[in-house]
């Protein structure tokens, strides 16, 4: 039996790694939240990890990820981004635990305009991107076995219940508001839901593949956010005023990539991620049924 221990245990991904990972009879996880181990408190992570005895792995999915917001709170975007995934990651090689370790796809520049592969020069535009990436150092030098496993575009149910925290659920709030939505039609990114990369790592883990190192981790094909939006739109049988923008016109407080499509290829070898399409009509049959409920 594989003793697991989860950080972040009540967000989009860990919340959905906990449902996928207690059907197994052959995994023990120990879902973490902040109560028990606050992480932007990285000076205490190693020594408060060491309650924990015969961990077989770690997963991190402990992330400050709101992307605006990290710009102007970059001591605190990197104390949970970086230096608590150095002391993650140092712990595992004092205990011989494979570190399991999320990262985004925010590490690359947006300037290659075809799928990124897990060797292409990394070069983040924004304090978040910046941050997972000196993670990503992190996890890879002091983690003698690491995972690096990079997503794109999450949605998951949790994030349905948390004011909205998806794209998905913010198209279908606005639709609902009947408010006028502009969307950007030339950012292009891989849409990702949380299922599928809880099912790539349960694969990993239950077949004890060794093969270290990044891994791309999101649904297979790609789109701009324009059609993202229109297909949520069609999928739940929803009308709304839908109009695209650009992505010179569409100004945020942290610059994003505009191109940040992932090739899956790697994982694919272990775990076929699904089309985005088909990954979002399972979201939204999900969602439907717990609305039945």
């Amino acid at each position: 039996m594989k003793k697991i221990l989860l950080l972040g245990s009540n967000g989009q991904l860990g919340s959905d790694i906990v449902k996928i990972f207690t059907k197994s009879e052959n995994i023990n996880l120990l879902p973490i939240y902040r109560k028990d181990l606050d992480i932007e408190k990285w000076k205490t992570v190693y020594r408060k990890l060491k309650k924990y005895t015969n961990i077989d792995y770690i997963i991190n999915c402990a992330s400050y990820n709101k992307t605006d917001e990290c710009e102007d709170n970059i001591k605190k975007t990197f104390d949970i981004n970086s230096l608590a995934v150095q002391e993650i990651a140092r712990f595992c090689s004092s205990r011989d635990i494979t570190f399991i370790h999320i990262s985004s796809d925010y590490v690359f520049d947006g300037n290659k305009n075809s799928p990124y592969n897990e060797e292409d020069t990394t070069k983040g535009l924004n304090v978040y991107g910046l941050s997972k990436l000196a993670g990503e150092d992190f996890a890879k030098h002091y983690a003698k076995k690491h995972f690096i496993f990079r997503v794109s575009s999450l949605f998951g149910i949790a994030g349905s219940t948390e004011k909205n925290q998806n794209f998905v659920e913010k198209i279908l709030k606005y639709a609902k508001e009947k408010k006028q939505l502009k969307i950007v039609a030339d950012q292009f990114m891989s849409p990702t839901h949380t299922l599928d990369v809880a099912r790539a790592i349960k694969v990993i883990i239950i077949n004890e593949i060794k093969n270290y190192g990044i891994y791309h981790v999101c649904n297979s094909g790609f789109c701009s956010w324009y059609e993202f939006a229109k297909t949520i739109l069609e999928f739940s049988s929803n009308d709304a005023n839908l109009s695209k923008t650009t992505y010179d016109k569409y100004v945020t407080k942290a610059k994003r990539p505009k191109y940040s499509v992932l090739n899956n290829a790697k994982i694919s070898k272990y775990y076929k991620m699904p089309m985005w399409k088909k990954a979002l009509q399972e979201y939204l049959n999900i969602r439907n049924s717990l609305e039945v409920k």
